[in-house]
This record gives structure tokens, sequence and C-alpha cells, in this order.
């Protein structure tokens, strides 16, 4: 099947009937309601960009699996040094614009690797299962939500001590298939997906098998419920000046419940396996966050460019040295987490199952780097923009003929702008640094992906100190072990 087109996604959603609530009421047509419609864009955008003049010889290439074209940034199994490359190349080039590539290729290479890992060890079917699964995703071209994270309770807990029992697990088993129950959270997107991906997120011990599952099913499959925070816009307003990028590509976000939900065996890719949970968050640890840094060097590529439109709707510009310098470390904070993605690519290796993994130390450092600039980018941007864009009047003032001459007169700017203009790029600016927005657009660099702490602890475990140390040693002329 050829590449779908963002309508062609739209008729997919029209076709599957998700049990949703939002803000306390069922949702019955998701594809109509103005609450949804930035998410199903910024969804919409996934498709659409394989058919961008200039990036499409990048964004679409022949899968070996089906011997079709596929969307590579959702679909493609990477399994080379040079995709690994691309990959980057495209989030970097997207998330500056869009915010987020909806990166569901790597979900599908981490399944690759640990579903290849527990068949080795267990000798299970899970690999092939897995394989079916994603060449019905390719040849169909749907986009999976991705259910990962558990709520976890009393974290000082292993899942099945807790006392009142909420993380994602297995309740029975028969010649057809397994029932699930319980919740997975941070279900981004999900849905305005056609299919929903369920995995591990922990390392579990032996009395915690129960919770050792994967599988995928529909998202419309009886017994899942999804409820839905709200993207960070005005749903079904015109008023747009004051949140231009929500507007357009807010995306909601969901806490999934599983009410005893059954799934066939072969859409079964873990269940049981204790000792291989910890896979997924492995190749989490290194795919994933791979990707992330380039993400989030899109991210800084962003604020970079707002805050010297800023600085020069208010008539300074580069020619100020503290601006100049301030947007000058913003340029070389993407570069370095964007170089960190690319080294982290080409040092990598080919899993035996064919995915190619990213070194996981690389691309943990540079994605721990840039992640705990994000607080220095935000304020930046108030530091650069003023206190303006806290206390201006809001886009329905500026709908006022009467105060519209006001706002015009006294908060112009350079000449080089009309007041409108510079208006816009104020609220632009609010949004990105002082809205609710803002909140979403922190959260998703600081734990998507994983927390700066998780990027540490790959780091400290992978990181060879002793050899270090010997060095150090033969150095100082110690000779001890």
């Amino acid at each position: 099947m050829a590449i779908k087109t963002k309508a062609q996604f739209v008729e997919d959603l029209k076709r599957v009937k998700p049990e949703v609530y939002i803000g306390g009421e069922r949702v019955d047509s998701l594809w109509n309601d103005p609450r949804f419609q930035s998410t199903i864009n910024l969804l919409g955008a996934t498709y659409d960009f394989s058919f961008d003049e200039e990036f499409k010889h990048l964004s679409v290439v022949t899968s070996p699996l089906v011997n079709e074209p596929v969307r590579r940034l959702n679909m493609h199994i990477q399994t080379t040094a040079e995709d690994a490359f691309i990959k980057v190349k495209l989030t970097r080039e997207v998330t500056q614009k869009r915010i987020c590539t909806w990166c569901q290729s790597n979900m599908l290479c981490i399944l690759w690797a640990s579903t290849y890992e527990t068949d080795r060890k267990h000798g299970t079917p899970y690999h092939e299962r897995f394989r079916e699964f994603v060449k019905y995703l390719m040849k169909n071209d749907y986009n999976i939500g991705w259910a990962m994270m558990d709520p976890k309770g009393d974290r000082s807990l292993p899942p099945s001590k807790q006392k009142t029992v909420t993380d994602l697990r297995i309740t029975k088993k028969n010649s057809k298939g397994i029932t699930v129950r319980g919740c997975k959270v941070h279900t981004s997107y999900a849905p305005c997906a056609t299919e929903l991906m369920v995995v591990s997120c922990r390392a579990l011990g032996e009395t915690d098998g129960d919770f050792a599952v994967s599988f995928a099913v529909p998202v419309d499959t009886k017994g899942i419920k999804y409820i839905v925070r709200p993207a960070p816009n005005r749903p079904g307003s015109d008023l747009t000046m004051e949140c231009p990028i929500g507007t357009a590509i807010g995306a909601v976000e969901a806490m999934t419940v599983f009410d005893d939900v059954f799934v066939p065996w072969d859409r079964v890719f873990l269940c049981g396996e204790w000792d291989m949970a910890g896979q997924v968050p492995y190749y989490f640890g290194n795919i994933q966050r791979q990707s992330k840094c380039a993400c989030l060097a899109g991210h800084t590529d962003l604020i970079c460019g707002v805050a010297a439109l800023i600085a020069d709707v208010n008539g300074l510009g580069m020619k100020t040295t503290h601006i100049r310098d301030k947007i000058t470390r913003l340029m070389l904070e993407a570069e370095t987490a964007y170089g960190c993605a690319v080294g982290a690519g080409a040092d990598g290796r080919r899993h035996p199952s064919g995915v190619w993994v990213p070194n996981e130390l690389i691309a943990n450092a540079g994605l721990n780097y840039i992640k705990n600039l994000s607080g220095d980018h935000i304020t930046l941007i108030h530091d650069i923009a003023g206190g303006i864009i806290v206390t201006m009047p809001t886009e329905q003032d500026y709908r006022d003929p009467v105060i519209r001459e006001w706002m015009n007169t006294y908060l112009a700017g350079s000449s080089k702008y009309t007041p409108e203009e510079r208006m816009r790029a104020l609220y632009l600016a609010r949004e990105v640094a002082a809205s609710r927005w803002t909140g979403y657009f922190f959260g998703w660099a600081i734990n998507a992906s994983g927390s700066p702490m998780t990027n540490e602890v790959v780091v400290r475990a992978g990181y060879d100190l002793e050899k270090r140390i010997h060095i150090a040693k033969h150095w100082a002329g110690i000779t001890k072990a």
C-alpha cells in the first residue's frame, strides 16, 4: 500500500471508536472534535512530510520487509549507521519546526531487538509475531500509540507488593490469548492512533512475572479507556495569536486504563519472562535517546530563533553584545547536542537481530547535557524579551478597535516591524516561555525519553572508570592492583 496522506490518516480515525474521556465527558467522534484537532494536525504532519519535495528523498525509504516505500521516522527498522544518521538529521529538521516527529520507528526497533533476545534465551515465538505486526503496520501505514510507563505507586515497593496494585499485569491465560488489567500513563497521542503498542517499563524480579508483558492491540479494543488531558490551546477559538504553536499542533496526553482487556496470542510479544522485562527500557535508553538528542537540538534551534526575533522587534538584535553572546551560546548548545546524536549513531553496533543500536554512553551524555539546559533556555527568553511577555494585554484586547489603537501606539518597537508584528512575536515568546504550553515544552525536555538522572545511571554503569584509574596509576607510578 502507498504511503498515506494526512487526509487518509483521518479516514482511518473515522473507522475506530476508542473509549475516550476528556474534561469528564465521553467523546464519540474525536476525529471531528475541536479538542483533538491540533493533535491530529501533528500526527497528520508525519504523513505529509513524506511528500515534502525538500526531504522526501530522505523521509521515504523502501523497507525490505514489505518491498514497499515506508515513512522512515515512523516505520523503518534502522540497520546501518547511515540509517541512524539520516534519522537524527530529519529529527532535528522537523522538531525545530513542529516540536515532535513522533519517532515511532524507534519503538519498532526497540521491540525488534528485545523480542529477538527473549526468543534466543527462552525459545519463544515473539520475534516472528512482532515481525508480522511490523509488516502489518507498514502495509497499512498505521500510526501507533506507545504505552510504556506504569503508575508505579509507592516507588520503594515492587509492583506486586503495592497496597493497591495499579501496574499493568497479566490476570488470565488460555489457549486463545491473555487478559490484562491495570494502567499505563504518559500515553501521548494514543487516542489519535490506530494501534496501541504496550510494553514493559522496568526490570522486574521473579515474583513480578505477571507484570512482564508486551503486546499490541487496536486502540478501540474492548476494555481500554483513555482519560485525556487536553492540549495546551484554545480549541474552537479564533484567538490564535497568543498560542500559535499549541493551536496548530498542541498534543493531548492520556492515562490509559486496561479493564480486563483480551489480547490474542499473535499480538503478544512478552508474557511472564520477568528476566527479559528490562530489555525494552535498555534499548529505549540508547535508540530513543539518540533521537531525543537531535529532538532537543531542534527545540534549542526554535528557542534561538524566537530569542533572535524578539531582540530584533525590540530594536536590538545581534549588534547588542549580551544578546549576541546569549544567542551564540544557544547555537553552541544546539550543535553540541546534535553532535552527540550523530556521534552515538556513528559509534553504534549492529544487534544480532539486525537493528543498528547507537552508543548508549554518547547518547545519554549528550541528552543529559541538553536536558539540563532547558530551564536556562526559558530564562533566556524572559531575559531578552523582558517583563512585557507576562504583563501585556491579551489578544482579545487587541481585537477591540479602540484598545488596538492604544496598544499599537504604546507597544510599538523597531520601525522594521508593524506594531501587530511585534505583538505576534511577543505572544510567541509568551507561549514558549510563560504559558501553559511552556509546561508541556519543558516537560517534554526534562522527562520525555527519561529524566536526566536516568542518563546519569546509564553513563555511570557503562563508563569504564577502572581503565582510567589504571592509566592514572601508571602515570603516578603506583604498581598496586
